[in-house]
């Protein structure tokens, strides 16, 4: 299993502390709406009010390669905003960046 996909599992359980358990000190995450979200209790934080907005939100993994140092994915992300409303659907493109076994940067580019 890629580092991608186990942050999607991890996201999709709801065990956020999972998807930052391994990061660098200057690790940064960042996304179209976003922007750059410095450390991992940031990006913790975030990934909290994400699940209280939209409790039965997904993560698809599309498509997802490896190369030495780097990580790219292609996923679909659903979601039913909390007291009902529209689903929401999006499609991402995901950048991990590694140092060794922590990730330095994971960056989302909306598709």
């Amino acid at each position: 299993m890629s580092r991608f996909e186990s942050i999607v599992v991890a996201f999709n359980e709801g065990r956020v502390e999972d998807v930052v358990a391994s990061v660098t000190e200057d690790y940064c995450y960042s996304d179209p709406t976003s922007g750059c979200i410095e450390g991992s209790a940031g990006h913790v934080a975030l990934m909290r009010q994400v699940l209280e907005r939209f409790p039965d939100r997904r993560i698809e993994v599309l498509r997802s390669w490896r190369a030495d140092a780097a990580e790219f994915a292609e996923y679909r992300w659903t979601g039913t905003p909390a007291g009902g409303g529209q689903p929401v659907t999006m499609t991402f493109a995901a950048v991990i960046e590694l140092d060794g076994e922590q990730m330095r940067r994971f960056a989302n580019f909306q598709g």
